[in-house]
C-alpha cells in the first residue's frame, strides 16, 4: 500500500504532495512521510527550490488544516462523526482541553508538531470552539516549523540514499518496520479503545 501511495505521490508530483498533506489535516490519517520524501525529490532534481516546497507543503497543512477546523465548528456531520468513532478525534479534543488549560492559544502551535493529534487537532479545536484568528496565526507558525523540519529530515535521508549505497536495504528495511509498526500500534491502541467503550474486557 505505502509504495502504491509514493508511486501515486511521484506521477502527480506538487500536486500530490499537496493533496496527500491537506487530506492528512482535515482529519484522515496518511504516511505524509512519502509526501515530504517526494517533495525533497524534486528539490534535488531542481524541479522545486526548497522554498517553494516549504511554501507547498504548509500551504497543503494550512487548507487541510482550515477545512478541519470548519468541519469542527459545523458541529455534527458525517465526517466528524466518523473521526469519533475512531478514538484518535477523543484523545485529540482530550490533550487540546489540558494544554488549552495550561498554555491557551499556543496550543494550536504545539498541536502542529505532535504527531499523534496533529490529523484531529482542527477538528477538536473547531468543537472546542477556539477563536479563528489565533487559530490560523498558532496554525501557519506550526505548520511552518514542522514541514521545515520534515523536509530537512527528507533532504538527510537523500543524502543517506545517496552517499552510503550499500545500506540502502538496511534503510528500506527500517523505514518500512518502523512505518508498519507504527500503524500496528494505532490499531491496536483503537481496538482497546473500541472495547474499552463497549465494556468488553480487554485481553491478558
Amino acid at each position: 500500500m505505502a509504495e502504491a501511495l509514493l508511486e501515486w505521490i511521484r506521477d502527480h508530483g506538487a500536486i500530490g504532495v499537496f493533496l496527500i498533506l491537506a487530506i492528512e489535516n482535515v482529519g484522515i490519517p496518511l504516511p505524509t512521510t512519502l509526501a515530504f520524501i517526494v517533495a525533497m525529490d524534486l528539490v534535488r532534481t531542481g524541479r522545486l527550490s526548497f522554498i517553494a516546497a516549504v511554501v507547498i507543503c504548509a500551504v497543503a497543512h494550512l487548507t487541510g488544516s482550515i477545512l478541519g477546523y470548519a468541519l469542527g465548528r459545523a458541529g455534527e456531520n458525517a465526517i466528524v462523526a466518523r473521526a469519533q468513532r475512531g478514538g484518535g478525534l477523543q484523545r485529540a479534543v482530550a490533550w487540546l482541553h489540558r494544554w488549552y488549560q495550561a498554555h491557551g492559544s499556543v496550543t494550536v502551535f504545539a498541536a502542529r508538531v505532535v504527531g499523534q493529534v496533529r490529523p484531529w487537532a482542527s477538528i477538536a479545536a473547531g468543537l472546542g470552539e477556539v477563536r479563528a484568528g489565533p487559530f490560523l496565526i498558532w496554525t501557519a507558525l506550526g505548520s511552518l516549523l514542522q514541514v521545515a523540519v520534515a523536509l530537512k529530515l527528507a533532504e538527510a535521508g537523500w543524502w543517506f540514499w545517496d552517499e552510503f549505497p550499500k545500506w540502502r536495504l538496511a534503510l528500506v528495511i527500517g523505514v518500512t518496520v518502523v512505518f508498519w509498526g507504527f500503524l500496528a500500534y494505532v490499531g491496536v491502541r483503537a481496538m482497546l479503545a473500541r472495547r474499552r467503550g463497549s465494556g468488553e474486557p480487554e485481553p491478558d
